[in-house]
């Protein structure tokens, strides 16, 4: 009878710590794991780190005044430089779905990146990020404690057999300084991203206003092939104002080369998104100068392999009176897409096929949910 009941403790506590980790308690990585010098001598679990590049600077230390804490601080004066702090895991999260973590800032507002260092990526200093903070925390960190729901699975093309280090870089620029507390790893996925869409009634991809990857975490980019040209960047021109930013694409679209931006919908070489549910498309523009015009596309699985796009049409098409110097939204029906598979769907384009120079700016691209009338219309 001891024997029986000492098994049953013993399987229920063992099952109640494969559940959820912290960050000594993960499973080691597998014997044999190609590691350099540097990394056996200097690495071990737990260990904090850092990287910058001067004037850049960081600071990362377990804070008493805090319960033990990680404190991190940063300062990027300028584009040219960057900065970033880790913790070492050393682990193998194979079995894991999600990591938790409880975040204050000082004074509230810091931003910085979160990304994982496998043990090939740490040694090209090239980890997998899965974008800002603020996509996780849409009003961004404060100066309370919140908790923080990553699925691992946003961690697309880590090796999560042999996780090296746990990575927040800092990619705007700015001051700041913020505690880090409670790491965990949870075999369960406790983040669904559907389930936060639905309540909204609406997935926005992009507001532009911290990161260079959507909200997704995919991909953007700008594409040309001279002598056109087109350059992005986020812009303090937000529709919302304060402190929001807009995207800015600056284009000179000649008689010959092409130009354009995408964001990307698809992990690459991954899954592609299923927008069968949705309806339409929607996004707030406006323009320099006014008069500004360009093609609205989208690809599915078989385009992205073409490498291009199918057109919506003009936005002067959806946009009665064309681009101004306004704020304007512009919402543009799937079904005018034409003959997509809106079930593997990879990317959303932005294309200046007319001969003309100009800047735009974007806002708040968001695909809206079919209600559940006009899903069951179709059946």
């Amino acid at each position: 009878m001891r024997k029986i009941l000492f098994f049953i403790i013993f399987f229920i506590s063992t099952a109640a710590y494969a559940a959820t980790a912290t960050i000594e308690q993960l499973p080691k990585l597998p014997e044999g794991t190609a590691l350099f010098e540097s990394e056996k001598t200097f690495g071990r679990r737990g260990k904090l780190g850092g990287f910058a590049l001067k004037p850049s600077k960081y600071g990362i230390f377990y804070d008493d005044k805090q319960g033990g804490a990680i404190k991190m601080m940063y300062l990027k004066p300028n584009d040219k430089t960057f900065c970033g702090t880790y913790v070492i895991l050393m682990a193998d999260l194979s079995n894991y779905a999600s990591l938790t973590f409880m975040v204050k800032g000082k004074t509230g507002n810091e931003a910085f990146e979160i990304g994982l260092n496998d043990t090939i990526s740490n040694k090209r200093e090239d980890a997998v990020m899965v974008g800002s903070i603020y996509r996780y925390l849409p009003e961004g960190a404060t100066t309370e404690w919140q908790k923080v729901v990553i699925s691992l699975a946003d961690f697309y093309g880590s090796d999560m057999h042999k996780v090296y280090s746990l990575i927040f870089h800092y990619n705007e620029i700015g001051t700041g300084a913020f505690w880090i507390k409670d790491i965990q790893f949870h075999t369960e996925h406790l983040f669904n991203i559907e389930d936060e869409i639905y309540k909204k009634g609406y997935l926005l991809l992009d507001n532009f206003d911290h990161n260079d990857l959507n909200l997704l975490g995919r991909k953007t980019n700008t594409y040309k092939k001279l002598p056109s040209i087109c350059e992005s960047e986020r812009a303090e021109d937000a529709f919302l104002g304060g402190k929001e930013r807009a995207l800015k694409l600056i284009y000179d679209k000649q008689s010959t080369g092409w130009a354009g931006y995408f964001t990307l919908l698809n992990q690459i070489d991954g899954e592609y998104f299923d927008l069968s549910k949705y309806k339409d498309v929607s996004f707030m523009i406006k323009g320099a100068k006014g008069g500004e015009t360009f093609q609205i596309g989208m690809a599915d699985r078989n385009w992205i392999n073409i490498g291009d796009s199918l057109k919506a049409g003009q936005i002067e098409d959806f946009l009665p009176g064309g681009v101004t110097t306004d704020w304007k939204e512009v919402t543009i029906p799937l079904s005018k897409f034409g003959s997509l598979d809106f079930t593997q769907m990879g990317s959303f384009v932005i294309d200046f096929n007319k001969k003309q120079k100009g800047v735009i700016y974007i806002d708040n691209l968001r695909f809206t949910l079919k209600t559940k009338e006009e899903l069951l219309a179709e059946w």
